[in-house]
């Protein structure tokens, strides 16, 4: 990681998503960025700041389904095919809520490719 990745440009479009999230959901920033940049973690702020943003941006439906479609078109074409190979296997959440299922996107992203994924 380093000042281009991740994108500064993905970042700072995230930003208002981000904030919104923190505030509804209460988990802390160490917390996100301990699951970007750090360990897979559970905490159940973080997995509900998770879904938040799904809904944020529009990717997911009622049912805590991503549309992976809809998702890629949020991120620009230089990272659209390392989310396409991450997301390969990352289909069929689990979860009894829509947090764990957003958590489960989550945590299948970043196992598929740790150097690429990123939580803003």
């Amino acid at each position: 990681r380093d000042e281009n990745y991740p994108p500064p440009g993905i970042l700072k479009m995230a930003k208002p998503f981000h904030d919104a999230c923190v505030e509804k959901t209460g988990v802390s920033e160490a917390a996100i960025k301990e699951f970007s940049d750090g360990e897979i973690h559970e905490d159940e702020k973080l997995k509900c700041y998770m879904n938040c943003f799904f809904h944020e941006i529009e990717v997911v439906d009622d049912k805590g389904d991503v549309h992976l479609e809809k998702l890629f078109a949020t991120v620009p074409l230089s990272m659209r095919d390392k989310l396409m190979e991450m997301s390969k296997g990352c289909v069929h959440p689990e979860g009894d809520t829509l947090c764990h299922k957003a958590w489960w996107f989550h945590q299948c992203w970043k196992k598929a490719d740790p150097k690429h994924y990123f939580l803003p």
